[in-house]
């Protein structure tokens, strides 16, 4: 018989929940899989990535949007090829990453390219393989595209990145709508190259994306505002509009964050004002994955000392970046409940200073051998892991109810060759 279900009485976020004193994802208890399949560890649950994907297309599902999967976000095979089999197709800004997409099964018409630094060899790939949109940022860019173009014979669509000169209501490291951004063409450079010809160019929408984990709508409105108006000016032929992602999650205990519906609902409006049926791209990545994930550590030494309490896991910046590049919050849970006795700081195994994953969180008396579950780590997670310190990468596990299926290897030492 299953363990009696106590989620109102222990600080929990989804998927996670706890049994009486043991973790669960979904009806999978979590020591069991840190014993079967060892750590650090990535889990996911397949019901709340569903969940998800549902939530977003019932959201915007007036517009029937293509909602096209940011991979960056979270490259493994196995997620992407449970995306596509949704409807989802997806957003790349890499070669790597569109062989990525095209082997998990995604057709190329259903692949915008993105990225503001493509080589001339990902230009031709993405030529060769006829993805749907070529998301262009430079005017050097789509003047190489077009050469490339005419060398293939091919007619290629091109979706023009706005910078709409706009700050997100976000951090400052992932606002990318701002002036002085790197990321796309400022709206006066973008009517200077709509004016010209591109004989095997097809200019057919815009692109906007201002940034990650967006607190309300308004600026997102204010750039849709921005991307219309050059529509109709210098586009009036106009058929895609692509608007990013940036929808956030929640990544702490009560949290409160803007429903879809509230970015889904002005958006609407807007597009029904605009009076010209355009095809409607999204590009979510976070709000799909993120809080569907968690990363398993095991506690490898408590250290007391006068000033702090350092808990060593096996698992840090290497494993899981966000902390150390962004000082980015992710809860933390022990497997195995037991009352908080104090502060503690969290650090990983790696030889630098900031390989902290937490600082200064209530958390019981742990000790070796213990194990703590990283909360909200299904986007950015393993798709910025990296081998630093010669450290093979984690293994990956999806879970779906009671069921548990590797979906990438955890890497060994031949993978450092």
């Amino acid at each position: 018989m299953p363990e009696t279900t106590h989620n109102h009485a222990l600080p929990t976020l989804p998927p996670l929940t706890y049994r009486g004193a043991a973790l669960y994802c979904e009806d999978a208890n979590l020591a069991d899989l840190a014993r079967e399949y060892g750590t650090p560890l990535y889990i996911y649950s397949q019901a709340r990535i569903l969940q998800n994907v549902r939530q977003l297309q019932a959201a915007f599902a007036p517009a029937n949007p293509l909602l096209c999967f940011s991979v960056k976000a979270n490259n493994n095979r196995a997620l992407l090829a449970l995306l596509h089999a949704q409807g989802l197709g997806f957003d790349v800004v890499s070669g790597g990453e569109l062989h990525c997409a095209m082997q998990a099964g995604a057709p190329a018409h259903n692949i915008a390219f993105a990225g503001v630094g493509k080589t001339d060899a990902e230009l031709q790939q993405a030529l060769q393989a006829r993805v749907g949109w070529l998301n262009v940022e430079t005017a050097e860019e789509l003047e190489r595209l077009e050469q490339f173009a005419a060398s293939a014979g091919v007619l290629q669509q091109v979706v023009l990145r706005l910078n709409p000169a706009i700050d997100a209501d976000t951090h400052h490291q992932i606002a990318t709508g701002g002036a002085n951004a790197k990321f796309g063409l400022l709206v006066a450079e973008a009517r200077a190259l709509a004016a010209r010809p591109w004989p095997h160019l097809d200019l057919c929408g815009v692109h906007l994306h201002i940034g990650s984990q967006l607190r309300s709508p308004a600026a997102t409105l204010a750039a849709l505002d921005v991307a219309l108006e050059f529509m109709r000016a210098s586009l009036p032929s106009a058929t895609v509009l692509d608007l990013g992602g940036g929808f956030p999650v929640a990544y702490q205990l009560e949290e409160e964050v803007p429903d879809i519906n509230v970015f889904a609902t002005p958006i609407l409006r807007r597009l029904k004002e605009y009076g010209r049926p355009l095809r409607l791209l999204l590009e979510p990545g976070r709000c799909l994955l993120a809080d569907a994930g968690a990363l398993l550590v095991t506690v490898m030494a408590v250290r007391n000392r006068s000033a702090a309490r350092t808990i060593i896991v096996d698992g840090g910046m290497n494993t899981l970046a966000r902390p150390a590049i962004y000082g980015a919050h992710h809860e933390l849970l022990p497997v195995r409940h037991t009352p908080a006795t104090g502060p503690a700081d969290v650090a990983g195994p790696i030889c630098e200073s900031t390989d902290y994953l937490a600082r200064n969180r209530s958390l019981p008396a742990l000790q070796r051998g213990d194990q703590l579950a990283i909360c909200t780590t299904g986007a950015y997670g393993y798709s910025m892991a990296s081998q630093y310190n010669a450290q093979p990468r984690p293994a990956e596990v999806l879970v779906a109810e009671a069921s548990t299926r590797i979906i990438r290897r955890r890497e060994t030492f031949a993978d450092l060759e």
